[in-house]
């Protein structure tokens, strides 16, 4: 192949193929993942907020 800029091309064309392969699905989940650990964190706090508000029965 006498072309060595169509090979170099192909090549980082297909890293770059690969590199988005694996980085978007990632992202996807610790995305995700995140989300969900912040909304079980928020629903910790409005509970134990709750309980603050409730008087002691003696």
């Amino acid at each position: 192949m006498n072309d060595s800029g169509a090979l170099f091309f192909v090549l980082m064309t297909g890293l770059a193929g690969i590199m988005a392969l694996v980085y978007v699905p990632l992202r996807i989940f610790l995305t995700a993942t995140e989300r969900r650990r912040r909304y079980k964190l928020l629903q910790n706090i409005r509970r134990l907020r709750d309980e603050l508000v409730q008087p002691l029965e003696p």
